[in-house]
């Protein structure tokens, strides 16, 4: 099989498109045939060594968090899977991962795609779907009559958040570009804050729920926009600063642990039409370093989808 790996850390120069073995499942696993996978910051981010002390790679090592594709056999113990079935998940990273022909996937992290979703929407669905679900609903426990202020509204996870506090009944702010304000409303965003010339803490506060997908010093500042009581969840994208910290709201970190059954709500309120997949640009296989420039840029709309032939 073909597969994006990397024999070392650093930029788009070090990943290639090389001939690999085919995985064989292990205990408690899926081999997929992929037929999409989506790009997320976290894909680079272990390319360039960011994550090492965390997530440290044996090369060569094939890139990749999450993928949609059929299933083409079971490893031992897994049940509830048929070969043949679509289905959508999240790899182990400590393995090789999904921008693959085929790919592994713990049957634990992986559901089945219902009807009415294609597989370039499954994919997008998983990691960044499991993120916002996991924050807002789990975490924050986001409930009607809230206000939640949702950072990176335009991107892969905020772009879904933004529908899931909707759905929730809470009235969803957001901080994106001018360009995206019009995008924003669209998915349910009540009104959004343009980052560039306008002060968030000012025209948001008092917050009950902050969503921070950035970190730095959008963190420390976000404080500001809670209500006593309110509490700030962060996904620790980018390293938190050492700062003041305000006693009378509650600071945590989601734990972002892709499961089946909350993929399966996930897929289902996709199927239902209750959250959109936000696919904002497919890239051929073979072009799928342009994915993890555009990714890395940081001002990509949406999701950024991988298609395998």
């Amino acid at each position: 099989m073909r597969a994006w790996r990397i024999r070392g850390y650093g930029g788009p120069e070090v990943m290639a498109l090389e001939e690999a073995p085919v995985p064989r499942p292990g205990p408690g696993q899926l081999l997929i045939r992929v037929r999409a996978a989506s790009v997320n910051p976290i894909d680079w981010k272990m390319r360039r060594g960011l994550l090492a002390g965390t997530f440290p790679l044996a090369f060569p090592r094939t890139l990749g968090r999450d993928c949609a594709g059929q299933v083409v056999s079971l490893g031992e113990g897994v049940t509830g899977f048929e070969p043949g079935a679509m289905v959508a998940g999240v790899a182990d990273p400590r393995i090789d991962g999904t921008h693959a022909e085929c790919a592994l996937l713990p049957a634990a992290q992986a559901a089945p795609v219902p009807e009415g979703v294609d597989a370039a929407a499954a994919a997008s669905l998983c990691v960044a779907g499991a993120s916002a679900y996991i924050a807002l609903v789990e975490v924050a426990q986001l409930g009607a009559g809230q206000r939640v202020l949702v950072h990176a509204g335009a991107g892969g996870v905020g772009s879904l958040a933004i529908q899931i506090g909707k759905h929730l009944g809470a009235e969803v702010l957001a901080t994106a570009s001018a360009a995206n304000r019009e995008y924003c409303i669209g998915l349910g965003a009540a009104r959004v804050i343009d980052y560039r010339g306008e002060d968030f803490v000012a025209a948001t506060v008092p917050c009950d729920v902050v969503l921070d997908t950035l970190g730095g010093e959008t963190h420390l500042r976000s404080q500001r926009a809670l209500g006593s009581g309110g509490l700030l969840v962060a996904l620790n994208a980018a390293p938190i600063p050492a700062g003041p910290r305000r006693e009378d709201v509650r600071v945590v970190i989601a734990q972002v642990q892709p499961t089946r059954a909350r993929l399966d709500r996930i897929f289902q309120w996709a199927a239902a039409g209750v959250l959109r997949a936000q696919v904002a640009h497919v890239f051929a296989f073979e072009n799928a370093p342009q994915a993890y420039d555009a990714s890395e840029s940081g001002h990509a709309r949406g999701k950024l989808v991988i298609t395998v032939p």
